[in-house]
Parts: C-alpha cells; structure tokens; sequence
C-alpha cells in the first residue's frame, strides 16, 4: 500500500479532553550515554529511544550537551524581536523572500489541514543555513537553500539565532547517530547523508489563547512534522501530543531538555516502525509563550527507500521511494499557502 502521507487524521482529535503527559508516556532519554566509551551504554540508550519512537513519538533527551547560554542568548533576541511593532516585522515576510526564509505574521499560516478556514494565532520567524545567493541549489531554484532573511533589529538577533542554529545542527547530527543504534544500521547510515541538510528553524511566539477556545484558530493547529525528527525548547506550557487514546497530552518543559518528536518522514522510512505523532500548540498559560523548534531532515537528493531492519517477509514496505526535498517542498507549500 503506497500513501502520499503516512500518518491520518484520527477520528476525535479535535476532542477537548486533555491532561499532562506521564513520564510513562513521554520518556526522559539519558541522551549522553551517546558519548560513552562503553557500547553497552550507548546501545541501552538507544534502546530507550526506541521504545519511544515506537510508541509516542515524543521524548525528551538530557545531558545533550548543547550550551545554555546559546539558549539564553536566542531566547532574549527573540523576544526582543518580536515586541517590535507588527509593521517592522513585516519588513522581513516570508512570502517576500524567495526562498521560505523570513516573518510569519499571526494567521499566516494552516497547520491543521482538516478544519476548513482554520489559521494560526501565533507569530514566527523562519531560517535555515544561511548560505550565499550564489549557492548552487539556490541558483537553481531550491526552496531550502540559500541566504536567510534576517531582520535588522534587534542587532543581536542573527548572530543569537544563528549560534542557536548551528549548535543545533550538531544536536541533530548527534540524534542521527543514536538512531543508528536504535534502528540497527551500520554507522553513517543517516550521518552520511546529512552532509547539506533540510534543517529549519522556526522561532516562535504565541500570545495567550483568547477564551472561548476556537479549535480552528489556536496557536498551532493539530499537525504531524514532515522531516525526521524535531526538537522543541519551550518555556512554558503548550505543547500537546494526541494520546493512542485520543487524549490530548500536555508535554511540558521539562528543565535542561529539548522534547523530541518524529516526523512523517522517519515513519514512512522505518515502514511505520517509528511514529509520527499528531501534536499543537494552544498557549493557556496566561503569558507570553516562546518556543524555538528545529526541524531536521537529510540532503534534498537523498532518495528515503526501506530500512533493512524495518522490512521482511511479514512486513514488506509500505511506501514508494521518494526524495526528501521533494517531500518538505510539498508539505510546506501546504502549510504556508504557497499553493495557494
């Protein structure tokens, strides 16, 4: 069977019920055992990623190493930014901008495909690597590649959020070797073709939900992530994940973490061994929320077939091969009305 997607919208997701997430259900993942000298430790690491990648989707790694003080810095310039008047953040809209980079202006957006009229209440600002106008996937036409659209003000903001992008992009490398292990591929399977990666970043800003809620205008409607995997620092609640009960569960921060959750990509490449989890964002806080989410693919060529240790006689593979920027090119023409 060959779906265009691999995950579906599940009947009573758009439900109110809702509660925080066990430790159970969203594990904390010991992530610098992947540093170890000892193999024993980094194969019960992955070991515990793998439970969660089959089950939720959604855990959360600490001891990842990634420098606190690039997440302080990120975080003042983002907020800074976004207390700016509407009118100069608009300077930098992504639409105005050839290449997805750039402002994302409260209902700007449609994350849950399945409400008819629906929009997001929330604000962001897109950037990936921030390469040369000359670059060669650029020049030819390459939605993901090329310079990013940086705003003037505050000053600060692209070198703050460019560490924080960079820093990531190590992260992510690093999350690809645990799931090496996890999925019991020989090493570089997935470094290997993360040499010119679809990582984007989105830095994000969710005033608190207006009451009555309006399920088709939250802060970030119901959606799976269409890459590999994400990680999410937050600080302060938002996140939801649905439950395989058809619960909505709180994901909370959870100090000196990132959440991880997978994306549509990783499932149809692991033939539905790992699970991309429907999720949304609805700030009831009653404060300003920030969250600053990277999304993390492989090289735009690669060509995501069956992993041999997710196929056999009793599974054989579900999907048709297909190119990975090809993928992210047609779900976020999606998302942020390029299709239009």
């Amino acid at each position: 069977m060959v779906s265009e997607t691999p995950f579906q919208i599940r009947e009573g997701m758009h439900a109110p019920a809702v509660r925080r997430a066990s430790l159970a259900e969203v594990p904390i993942v010991d992530f610098g055992a992947l540093y170890s000298p000892s193999l024993a430790e980094r194969k019960a690491m992955a070991r515990a990623i793998r439970a969660a990648c089959r089950g939720p989707g959604f855990f959360y790694i600490v001891n990842h190493q990634f420098p606190q003080t690039v997440i302080e810095r990120a975080q003042a310039a983002m907020q800074r930014f976004f207390a700016l008047p509407i009118e100069q953040k608009m300077r930098n809209h992504y639409l105005d901008w050839p290449n997805h980079r750039g402002y994302v202006p409260s209902g700007g957006i449609t994350a849950d495909h399945s409400l008819e009229g629906s929009s997001d209440i929330s604000e962001a600002i897109e950037m990936a690597h921030d390469l040369p106008a000359d670059d060669p996937d650029h020049v030819r036409g390459i939605r993901f590649y090329g310079p990013n659209n940086w705003p003037a003000e505050p000053p600060d903001f692209r070198w703050a959020l460019g560490t924080y992008f960079d820093c990531q992009l190590e992260l992510g490398r690093q999350i690809f070797r645990a799931f090496e292990y996890a999925l019991d591929v020989e090493e570089g399977y997935f470094t290997s073709k993360y040499t010119k990666p679809l990582a984007r970043l989105r830095v994000c800003y969710y005033e608190p939900q207006p009451e009555p809620l309006d399920i088709a205008h939250i802060g970030l409607g119901a959606h799976t992530d269409y890459e590999c995997f994400t990680t999410v620092w937050q600080d302060r609640e938002g996140l939801q994940m649905l439950g395989p009960e058809g619960e909505w569960l709180i994901v909370p921060p959870v100090d000196g973490s990132f959440a991880v959750n997978l994306g549509d990509l990783m499932q149809q490449w692991t033939n539905d061994t790992f699970v991309s989890t429907m999720h949304r964002v609805i700030n009831t806080s009653g404060q300003r929320r920030y969250s600053l989410v990277q999304f993390f693919g492989v090289d735009y060529e690669v060509e995501v077939e069956a992993i041999p240790s997710c196929i056999g006689p009793d599974k054989p593979w579900r999907y048709a091969p297909i190119k990975a920027g090809d993928h992210s090119e047609r779900m976020v023409a999606r998302t942020y009305h390029y299709d239009e």
